[in-house]
């Protein structure tokens, strides 16, 4: 189970639980899921995946992003070099 995966079963968890299901909140949780609930695992997955090309970044750059930042006098190229710096999302 990948990270996105385990976000969107704990997303879909948490409604269940709020919902008054517990039972159901604990198996989605484990992975456990039923044809219905694993539809709405896989929408919630993509809802969270981003777009083809795209990545996730923080708002503010990170010091290692700074520091990738050449001033080379190709936007595209800082660009890159400070995307391929950016720290991995954590779930």
């Amino acid at each position: 189970m990948d990270a996105i995966e385990k976000r969107a079963r704990e997303l879909l968890a948490a409604e269940y639980l709020k919902g008054g299901a517990m039972p159901a909140s604990v198996d989605i949780r484990a992975g456990r899921t039923n044809w219905p609930t694993q539809m709405a695992v896989n929408a919630i997955i993509a809802a969270l995946t981003p777009p083809e090309g795209y990545v996730l970044v923080p708002l503010e750059p990170t010091e290692a992003m700074i520091d990738a930042y050449d001033e080379s006098g190709d936007a595209r190229i800082d660009w890159a070099m400070m995307i391929a710096a950016r720290p991995e999302v954590k779930p």
